[in-house]
């Protein structure tokens, strides 16, 4: 009997726990979910959630299984769940107990012991008591079956952030980044640059959407962390939308900086930029020659960058470096690039002639004969040519 009462009591305990478990396991998922997985909020939640199924498991579990169990409640029990018994085990356990405290000559061991037997008899008649409990232990089965059910459906069927929260809760020493599910990928990250140079970043967004993402950077520990915003990169003509992605320039780049990015309460990793005396575009200066058939003059464009002209306009470039170097080139992707040509004042020069859109870049040699990028990515987009009019005066 005290088996099959400890049998239900452990039963019951692993239903408890289990839904116990489940409800601690949807509530930290959706906390996670609200902090975006943040490394602060996974370590709390973890802690939370196992100190609670600690808590339980010892309450509905271990409490009741090692606390000891009298005879005489046994007795009382089986027998408040059984009228039939009569009384007959409690009787018996009774006057058991009674012959081993007291030597009274009215006690009689004969008699005891044929009252034992009868009221063992009657047990075995109930197969021991096990009819007792088996009601509420298959009571505590369906229990738990109803709850690997619904926890089996919800993590299927419910939001994905159940069972990211799930996978971080249940690896409590698994790693914080590899337990969100949300992330930043930031170019260039860690990188060494021309003092003085313009840098271009740009951010992914990895499993959510916003439009609210910045750039957060500092020159020193001691100051404030200065927020630059960053703007959605525009696709193309023609090409597909660029979804999750962001870009910002920084401008004049002269000092080590820090920076990492922020957006929707996640957080990139923190990257360095680290300064260097190499050779940079100051500035550029682009010459227009348009087609034959426009009848336009040259254009000249004493600070350049971004192209936007007619299809088969050649642009001559100019590249004034901040240090002397002795070479260059245009880069426009992996496989096509124009070279420049030194100056005797230093000047790098170029041409090509724009037949589509596109980028370029101006890649300059520096002192070890490396290659360094020495502006930031331009556009190139050609415009479209309006049809002749005809006006009479």
């Amino acid at each position: 009997m005290r088996n099959r009462w400890r049998l239900r009591i452990a039963m019951r305990g692993v239903a408890i726990l289990a839904a116990a478990a489940l409800g601690a396991f949807l509530v930290s998922s959706y906390g996670l979910e609200v902090f975006k997985f943040s490394g602060g909020s996974v370590i709390v939640f973890r802690v939370l959630t196992y100190l609670a199924l600690a808590g339980l498991t010892y309450w509905y579990l271990i409490r009741p299984l090692v606390r000891p169990i009298p005879d005489e409640q046994v007795a009382l029990y089986l027998e408040e769940h059984d009228p039939t018994l009569q009384a007959a085990v409690l009787s018996a356990l009774e006057e058991a107990k009674r012959g081993e405290q007291s030597d009274s000559e009215n006690y009689s061991p004969a008699l005891v012991e044929k009252l034992i037997q009868s009221a063992v008899e009657r047990c075995r008649g109930l197969d021991m008591g096990s009819a007792v409990e088996r009601d509420k232990i298959k009571q505590s089965s369906s229990y738990l079956v109803g709850v690997a059910v619904v926890a089996l459906l919800m993590f299927l069927f419910g939001p994905s952030y159940l069972r990211h929260g799930a996978t971080a809760l249940m690896t409590p020493t698994g790693s914080l980044q590899a337990a969100s599910p949300y992330s930043i990928e930031v170019l260039p990250g860690d990188a060494t640059i021309a003092r003085g140079s313009d840098l271009a970043v740009t951010a992914r967004l990895v499993g959510f959407e916003t439009n609210d993402v910045n750039l957060f950077m500092r020159t020193s520990s001691s100051d404030a962390y200065e927020r630059v915003p960053l703007i959605p990169v525009e696709a193309l003509g023609g090409e597909e939308p660029v979804v999750g992605q962001f870009e910002t320039l920084l401008f004049d780049v002269r000092d080590e900086t820090n920076y990492f990015i922020e957006a929707d309460s996640v957080q990139s990793g923190n990257f360095t930029l680290e300064v260097i005396d190499l050779p940079y575009a100051e500035h550029l200066e682009l010459e227009y020659h348009f087609p034959a058939y426009t009848g336009l003059e040259p254009r000249i464009i004493q600070d350049g960058g971004d192209i936007a002209v007619l299809q088969g306009t050649e642009v001559r470039v100019a590249v004034f470096p901040t240090m002397s170097t002795p070479a260059g080139r245009l880069v426009f992707d992996e496989t096509h690039a124009a070279t420049l040509t030194p100056r005797a004042d230093g000047v790098l020069t170029a041409s090509f002639v724009v037949d589509e859109d596109g980028f370029y870049q101006v890649e300059l040699e520096g002192p070890s004969g490396e290659a360094v990028d020495a502006s930031p990515r331009y556009t190139i987009d050609v415009l479209t040519d309006q049809p002749p009019s005809v006006m009479f005066v």
